[in-house]
């Protein structure tokens, strides 16, 4: 049973929404969907009781959720163990077991992929005999494969309310909509191609770790835009963080450009009090339509709001590398990235989940086996079917 009256919840003198009604009966499931900055986590969060009990906010209506479970976008920040035996208990073990996971009990957490650790969230929540489970854009930083099979996961839970909170229609089966305030369908840009022949990057690298694998050679333009596609784990950010200098390789790069990194996690590039100072290029603020965000801290932006911040904070000239652009980002804002992306006479070297990301791209390679290979559209519309 899940029922709000009159709803409302204010960080300050900043409404997130008010005068909110909802009433759920017992099993019935309901999709959330909003756009950045419309209150989804907020939401998610105030039904779960961790606002106001722990984050601190003004609160009123009616609410009442029962037994509540909660399951976050970034599967690793709800561990609290170092293996899944640990993590899950004697209870949760059971569960695992029937859902067909015990492969993954003596594994390490952060070891897993993200969806497998996603797989043990749900897992861990389900142990505590959860009413209401409130899962908050949990296939986010899935890949297509493992979101798909999250969802299938997920479809063998009965008898528990469900609320799943995203940008956009989650397609579960039997799921109802609730759409937030500001909801919209964007226009999609047009492609512009902006590749001459100069090569600015030559790479030859191998990545060898811990049983990993990685093997890459390829070289790009001036004004090209390469995706780089594949599972979690196959290597995609791995290989980012090898042209940027941060992990080791075996090989070589040449660059004839400087470079700049906007990370799958935009709160790892942010040091200074305001987003404003974390801008090189302001330009890249007007274009990234954040520049009524310019005056915040950048660590009080939504997740959304600090994807847009980061990619806005790379150099306005030079090779940009991109990973995950669009992750926590709205249609709406999803359709500023892509024509931040295709405008840009920058060459992007850019790792993605995002189908529609590839649309605005020159070149793509696919991550599997532990190599990375050029590929075809139809072969990575093929990726993506899951």
């Amino acid at each position: 049973m899940l029922r709000l009256k009159n709803f409302s919840v204010a960080f300050g003198s900043s409404q997130v929404f008010s005068d909110l009604n909802l009433q759920l009966a017992q099993g019935e499931r309901l999709a959330i969907i909003g756009n950045n900055g419309s209150g989804k986590s907020t939401l998610a969060f105030a039904l779960a009781g961790v606002i106001p009990d722990f984050v601190p906010a003004s609160v009123s209506g009616e609410k009442r959720c029962e037994k509540p479970g909660l399951i976050m976008q970034d599967p690793s920040s709800q561990f609290f163990a170092m293996t899944v035996k640990e993590e899950l208990g004697e209870k949760g073990s059971l569960v695992a077991k029937k859902f067909g996971l015990l492969n993954l009990l003596e594994r390490n957490v952060f070891q897993l992929s993200e969806g497998e650790k996603q797989k043990i969230n749900l897992v861990a929540n389900l142990s505590s005999s959860p009413a209401t489970l409130l899962l908050d854009e949990p296939t986010e930083l899935l890949d297509p494969v493992e979101a798909v099979r999250f969802k299938q996961l997920l479809g063998k839970v009965r008898g528990r309310t469900l609320l799943w909170f995203d940008k956009s229609d989650p397609a579960l089966h039997r799921t109802k909509k609730f759409f937030l305030r500001g909801h919209k369908n964007p226009a999609m840009p047009k492609k512009r191609s902006n590749v001459k022949k100069d090569i600015v990057l030559k790479a030859d690298i191998s990545v060898q770790r811990n049983g990993f694998s990685l093997n890459a050679a390829f070289s790009l333009r001036e004004g090209e835009k390469i995706a780089l596609i594949g599972r979690n784990g196959s290597g995609k950010t791995t290989l980012l963080k090898a042209i940027a200098g941060i992990e080791r390789f075996s090989g070589r790069v040449e660059l004839k450009q400087a470079l700049s990194f906007a990370p799958q996690n935009p709160s790892h590039v942010f040091f200074n009090e305001t987003a404003e100072a974390e801008v090189v290029e302001p330009r890249n603020a007007a274009r990234l339509g954040i520049g009524h965000l310019l005056k915040q801290n950048p660590n009080r932006l939504s997740k959304g709001q600090q994807k847009m911040l980061s990619v806005a904070a790379i150099q306005g000239k030079g090779i940009a590398l991109l990973d995950e652009p669009t992750t926590w980002l709205d249609p709406l804002n999803s359709a500023v990235m892509y024509s931040f992306i295709t405008e840009s006479k920058q060459p992007m070297l850019i790792a993605t989940h995002d189908k529609n990301l590839l649309r605005y791209c020159d070149t793509i390679f696919l991550i599997e086996g532990g190599e990375a290979k050029e590929c075809s559209s139809t072969a990575a519309n093929r990726f993506f079917l899951g």
